[in-house]
């Protein structure tokens, strides 16, 4: 629901008119055509409260279907142009499917009783007014929470709100009924007027495995979000919310880094495994630096932080569940030792690989650590050497013996460690610290 509400909008007029309204695509909103009947559409202001709320967006132009005789009333349905483009909110879905009664519905919009904070909306669809294009909405919803019995609850300020069942806006809020029925118009009715007038909206009728997985990974983080103190959980729900935002528009990107991610091997099936441990993970390092870059190309590192001229930093993260360290970290180090550039760090005594490793998911077992930061301090000569006595050899051929030296100077650390941060900062400030002291220190 979190997704859902930042891209959820607070209309206001000049002359009290209200009402809700929600990103479709960068620039183009939908509503309820009815809100601007007779009002000054200069006057209205739009606000995003879970979305930069101090900042105020105004309409370039609105466009509806025209009444076409007295006895025929167009959907309740207006499609708003911004002045200016959102580029970091995700847009909300849509979907023009064949409605059935009881099906399920959820929705979030800013009725006049609940204007500061909104409201959340649930039912079942109640009746559907197939022949009834007379009127301007063709769909009966029975709203059960909250249940609007309440001649003063003052829904109005909802109108325009979208009616979502399976993560699509499928019809929008339009009139209130009588108790606990309101009225909502269909997307469908109004397909042909939505697409001509946006040619170039996405529409997600079929998500693919991986952005159900990512979205499912969202809302699992969350929860690891809330160990936090509530300064630190609004800060890092944002950031949250920015990196599911950038996932979804660079899905090829996140596929090929799911991927790479995985050690020493990854298949269809393993490649979607654990994305909430690499979200959270990913979300720490964010946290550093406002930003990460997934590389692609790069021998040494799957991911990058930056911050201006004066920090550059990279880092591998890697993550097999319930495999052991040493066998990951050989692995890497022969994949990576048979590169140009590993020669040259060999000869200059530099560790391969040269940058911070983030181990996931792998076994617990305090023998096979190499966490510096939660194991004893180790030579990895040592480990090894214990590791293999029942094991098969060939997990080191290839390896030249002067090499393992380099191993010992590889910075590792496990992903256990970069959550439990949680658990010893109350400020951003002293996140960033933390972070960094336990991943680079």
């Amino acid at each position: 629901m979190e997704y859902i509400k930042k891209a959820i909008a607070r209309l206001e007029g000049n002359n009290s008119e209200i009402a809700t309204a929600f990103l479709i695509s960068e620039e183009y909103m939908l509503t309820s055509k009815h809100t601007f009947i007779a009002a000054d559409i200069d006057a209205f202001k739009i606000i995003f409260p879970y979305y930069k709320s101090e900042k105020e967006y105004t309409i370039d132009e609105i466009f509806f279907e025209q009444d076409t005789d007295v006895d025929y009333l167009a959907n309740d349905i207006a499609i708003i142009k911004l002045n200016e483009p959102i580029f970091d909110i995700q847009p909300l879905p849509l979907n023009f499917p064949e409605i059935t009664i009881d099906e399920k519905w959820e929705s979030y919009g800013f009725p006049g009783t609940n204007r500061p904070v909104g409201e959340r909306f649930t039912g079942t669809i109640n009746d559907i007014l197939i022949d009834r294009y007379d009127q301007k909405y063709d769909i009966n919803l029975n709203c059960e929470v909250p249940k609007i019995i309440d001649a003063q609850y003052g829904i109005a300020g909802a109108s325009g709100s979208p009616i979502i069942n399976n993560g699509k806006v499928f019809a929008v809020f339009s009139n209130e009924g009588k108790g606990a029925i309101v009225g909502a118009c269909s997307l469908k009715r109004s397909k042909d007027f939505i697409l001509s007038l946006i040619p170039n909206l996405k529409i997600d009728l079929i998500e693919s495995p991986l952005q159900r997985s990512i979205k499912k990974a969202v809302e699992n983080t969350e929860m690891f979000i809330e160990g936090f103190s509530d300064d630190l959980q609004i800060f890092l729900r944002t950031e949250l919310y920015t990196i599911q935002q950038e996932f979804l528009s660079n899905l090829e990107e996140i596929q090929f880094f799911l991927k790479d991610s995985k050690y020493p091997v990854a298949n269809e099936k393993t490649m979607l495994d654990g994305i909430e441990a690499t979200l959270e993970i990913i979300l720490m390092i964010r946290s550093m630096y406002g930003n990460i870059k997934i590389l692609i190309e790069d021998d040494f590192a799957n991911l990058r932080v930056t911050s201006g001229k004066d920090f550059n930093m990279s880092f591998v993260y890697a993550q097999e569940r319930n495999q052991i360290m040493p066998e990951i970290l050989l692995k890497m180090h022969n994949k990576m030792i048979n590169k140009s550039a590993a020669q040259i760090l060999i000869e200059l005594d530099k560790p391969i690989p040269p940058n911070p490793i983030i181990f996931d998911n792998c076994s617990s077992s305090f023998r096979h650590n190499l966490c510096k930061s939660c194991g004893q301090p180790f030579k990895f000569e040592g480990i090894l050497k214990t590791y293999i006595e029942s094991e098969d050899d060939g997990l080191i051929k290839g390896i030249e013996n002067n090499s393992f030296s380099l191993l010992n100077k590889a910075k590792i650390v496990c992903g256990e460690c970069v959550r439990k941060v949680r658990d010893q900062v109350e400020n951003t400030e002293g996140l960033k610290r933390m972070v960094v002291e336990k991943v680079y220190g």
